[in-house]
């Protein structure tokens, strides 16, 4: 089932009315696909439900009445920084028993490797690890993060270079 971005674009601006029936049904839209998104950066179950409902506490307080060109990009960069600086708040992730890495299958290579890509991202500068998840796990195009990030083309492709370069040293470790 894809995503709708239609939709959350319109369902976040009724959130930002305060229409309580926009806020369930966007929870209801994207909440499962947000915790996907969640998970692998902490790595814990119970901590991406909490960072989940965070997310979605601050999303309802806080009013937000800006359009957004990219509805479904912005609120899932808004669950990845919260869970990012959660993993700060806490030093970094805590280890999990061997029992629970088999249980979820993460003994498996390129689940592993995964882990090593999540964890090497989490070096770079917030702006080189958004623009170059947004131009290679969303798709989205130099133009497009351009408008997204309200910063020049050049920046924008230095980020993605530069960030590359970090990532590939970073990996090859």
């Amino acid at each position: 089932m894809s995503i709708d971005k239609h939709a959350i674009g319109l369902l976040l601006s009724q959130v930002a009315l305060r229409d309580r029936k926009a806020f369930e049904a966007l929870y209801q839209l994207t909440s499962s696909r947000l915790y996907n998104v969640i998970l692998p950066i902490v790595g814990d179950e119970h901590l991406a439900a909490d960072i989940l409902q965070e997310g979605f506490v601050k999303l309802w307080v806080s009013n937000y009445l800006h359009p957004v060109d990219y509805p479904w990009a912005w609120l899932c960069q808004c669950m990845r920084n919260l869970a990012i600086d959660e993993i700060r708040k806490r030093g970094r992730r805590s280890e999990e028993s061997l029992e629970n890495l088999i249980e979820r299958g993460s003994h498996t290579a390129e689940s592993l490797s995964d882990q090593h890509l999540s964890r090497c991202l989490l070096t770079l500068t917030e702006e080189k690890r958004s623009a170059i998840v947004l131009a290679y796990q969303y798709g989205m195009s130099h133009q497009e993060i351009v408008k997204h990030a309200n910063t020049p083309l050049g920046t924008v492709k230095s980020w993605i270079r530069r960030g590359l370069q970090e990532l590939k040293q970073c990996l090859s470790h």
